[in-house]
């Protein structure tokens, strides 16, 4: 086949805008971009990605992938008046593009687009759960609920919310993961190594998260102390790379100060080189409270890295069976210094989880698979306003 035709005719010339919070680049706004061009290289659909907030590396992200975007600023005005404003403005705009389906992600586009969408010319609108539950307190929640059709979560954990919390009916309900792609990298372990100022020796582990209170990098911190001092007792050194935007930069850096972690932990920002920082990488870490389906934990597991984690309902969906015994609870700093200074000192066990890591991700988690079962849903929505039988 070509590779520039569409793979299934089932959404051929449809029109799909996906709605964003921002077109920067956080995990949500690389998953629906690549969905984005995934529906249209592969599917034929006409898609494109649109955004509340100013454009910025997510943006740039669809410009090289060719995708499509648009800037819908939010308006701004008295507190009361904020709501219409922003129905009116989306729902005024969207008509103009008559699109067939709206895919919103996170939780404010799921609400202005449940408000918004009856009045765009769309067939139907897909709630699209991303998390396990947070920001889910706007009183203009339970209307956007009740007025959209159909909903997606990407983690059961989602689902379940939708359905205890806000009584949705689970035939409304529709579980699709995250895919996870790495692009080539563009510097190679010795490089990286050189960048991060660590030697060939020196165990590193990485954490992919910009940095907001779920992510819960104070706990990881502390474990990281822990594990440095007992490392540093045998002679050895071990080094914390920290990728991700930094929202709460302040506490961050004061608390690295407090624990005296300056020269053992790297705050790397936005990096475009995941693939090349984590082959510079032992082991993946996540610390997070709250979780849907975790792009950090599913990136590090395609780049071949064991996970250790928190045990949370969203990691364990993406770890898999094989690698549960890798989770401390919640908040537990002993408990995950005590799992990284384990897989620290047993690399052939540590480079077993990784190799199955990767496996379970080019599986359950590939861009391709992902990609077709989203299409098929997309049409069934389209068609039917619901979703085919779960099989």
């Amino acid at each position: 086949m070509d590779p520039r035709e569409p793979a299934s005719p089932l959404l051929a010339g449809r029109r799909i805008v996906l709605v964003l919070g921002c077109l920067d680049l956080g995990g949500t706004e690389r998953q629906a971009i690549q969905a984005a061009h995934q529906l249209a290289q592969r599917h034929g659909a006409h898609a494109q990605v649109w955004g509340f907030r100013a454009p910025g590396r997510g943006a740039a992200l669809c410009d090289r992938l060719g995708v499509a975007w648009k800037y819908l600023p939010e308006p701004w005005g008295p507190r009361g008046l904020r709501w219409p404003g922003m129905i009116w403005n989306l729902g005024r705009a969207l008509r103009r593009q008559r699109p067939d389906i709206l895919l919103p992600f996170t939780s404010f586009p799921n609400i202005v687009c449940g408000l918004a969408w009856r009045f765009t010319g769309a067939r139907v609108c897909i709630w699209n759960q991303r998390d396990a539950g947070l920001n889910l307190d706007s009183r203009a929640l339970p209307w956007a609920v009740r007025n959209t059709p159909l909903f997606l979560s990407n983690s059961q954990i989602g689902a379940q919310i939708l359905m205890e919390r806000f009584r949705v009916r689970h035939q409304r309900v529709r579980v699709l993961a995250n895919a996870v792609h790495l692009d080539p990298p563009l510097a190679d372990r010795a490089q990286w190594r050189q960048r991060l100022d660590v030697g060939g020796q020196t165990f590193v582990a990485c954490m992919l998260a910009n940095v907001h209170p779920p992510k819960d990098h104070a706990t990881l911190l502390r474990a990281w102390r822990m594990v440095v001092e007992r490392l540093a007792a045998e002679g050895r050194r071990a080094v914390l790379a920290l990728a991700g935007k930094v929202d709460a930069g302040d506490d961050l850096h004061r608390l690295i100060g407090e624990l005296g972690l300056q020269q053992d932990v790297r705050l790397l920002g936005e990096v475009d080189d995941v693939a090349g920082l984590l082959a510079a990488a032992d082991l993946g870490v996540l610390s997070s409270q709250s979780e849907g389906c975790p792009n950090g934990a599913l990136e590090c597991m395609a780049a071949g890295l064991a996970v250790v984690g928190t045990d949370i309902p969203g990691i364990r969906e993406a770890v898999g069976p094989q690698d549960l015994t890798l989770l401390a609870p919640v908040g537990d700093t002993a408990a995950l210094a005590d799992l990284i200074l384990r897989i620290e000192g047993e690399p052939e066990a540590r480079h077993q989880f990784g190799r199955a890591a990767r496996a379970r991700a080019e599986t359950e988690f590939s861009v391709d698979r992902i990609s077709d079962r989203l299409a098929s849903l997309l049409d069934s929505a389209w068609r039917t306003v619901r979703w085919p039988a779960e099989s």
